[in-house]
């Protein structure tokens, strides 16, 4: 279903107007799709974290995925109902100034908060795996404090148009608001700058502490059970981790390197372009929460087991017997088949 709406422009040229039209042609399915399953998941994803507390005791681990899941439903619930109201009134709704700077903080405020929020994870296993005796003396408190921190620094980055560095920009097709990096303004620019090498950033230093941690699990000894124990959950959280970090790469470049693009072009652009990778953004907010539902260590130790029995049956022993005559001709040869072995019993013949 498309809606569409004609766009009346009018530029100046030698004192004398020149009106064209441009025609603005976009399907609600994609918007449509990414409120309801990204407002879904989150809600489920946060359930299942407070219906297992019991079992997590909300490890570190755990209170930063909902964190994630926190940040990342901000978006869906705070500014996609606006977002709809575009669609559904075929592009007739324009967006108030104010509503405008409201969608474009909660939108950068929810991108920039789950990706530090990814990163602190990954740090969070770093420490886990290489300074465990310390880590486990501070770890409740250590969380708590870390995802305040992500919280206060990217509110403090989302707002700085309100304290005149840069703007924010209603982008194509009119649907979403955010900071207006389609604009040659020196200001503009530098809180363009300023969001894209920080997001950047934050993605390098996430890569190569997941790459730090698997390397330290792989190398770690196990001695004794607890260890296997251990490093068991740490290859669960790896997955995870990883799983989560591949799918953020794909869906922050994109975003980051279009506003990177736009500060240095000389005509900054405003079209399909921006709203794909907007799009894909806000994709990585609807998929972290079935990341986990999905790869919660519950399923995947299911899925473990449900492996070995499979290979168990596999492997399980048949018996076959044959009655073969011995040398001896009262006797008979009772030869017991197996996949590894033959064995070959004499008995009297009764």
């Amino acid at each position: 279903m498309d809606n569409d709406r004609i766009i009346n422009k009018t530029v100046n040229i030698s004192n004398s107007n020149i009106t064209f039209e441009e025609t603005v042609s976009e399907s609600i399915l994609p918007p449509s799709l990414q409120y309801a399953f990204g407002g879904f998941g989150n809600i489920m994803a946060i359930f299942f974290l407070c219906r297992s507390a019991g079992e997590h005791k909300w490890k570190p681990f755990y209170r930063f995925v909902c964190g994630l899941a926190i940040s990342d439903f901000c978006v869906i619930a705070l500014v996609y109902p606006a977002v709809m109201v575009r669609y559904i009134s075929g592009f007739t709704f324009e967006f108030p100034r104010q509503l405008c700077e409201y969608c474009s903080f909660w939108s950068s405020f929810s991108f920039m908060s789950s990706a530090l929020i990814v990163s602190a994870m990954s740090f969070d296993r770093f420490l886990a795996v290489r300074f465990p005796i310390w880590y486990r003396n501070t770890q409740k408190r250590r969380a708590n404090i870390m995802l305040l921190v992500i919280w206060a620094f990217t509110a403090t980055v989302s707002s700085l148009n309100l304290i005149g560095i840069g703007s924010v920009k209603n982008f194509y097709p009119g649907s979403w608001c955010f900071i207006d990096f389609a604009n040659k303004g020196l200001l503009e620019r530098v809180n363009t700058y300023i969001y894209s090498i920080t997001g950047i950033i934050i993605l390098l230093i996430t890569v190569f502490l997941n790459v730090a941690v698997a390397y330290s699990v792989c190398r770690k000894p196990v001695l004794t059970t607890i260890d296997n124990k251990r490093k068991r959950n740490d290859i669960y959280i790896i997955v995870f981790l990883f799983t989560v970090v591949t799918l953020f790469s794909i869906c922050w470049v994109p975003l980051m390197v279009r506003m990177l693009m736009n500060a240095s072009a000389k005509f900054p652009k405003n079209g399909p372009e921006e709203l794909m990778a907007v799009r894909l953004t806000i994709s990585n907010s609807i998929v972290d929460p079935w990341i986990y539902i999905i790869l919660r260590k519950e399923n995947l130790v299911k899925v473990v087991h449900l492996i070995r029995r499979f290979n168990n049956h596999k492997q399980r022993q048949t018996h076959m017997f044959t009655v073969e005559p011995c040398a001896d001709g009262d006797k008979t040869n009772t030869i017991e088949h197996t996949p590894s072995l033959s064995i070959a019993n004499c008995t009297t013949q009764s």
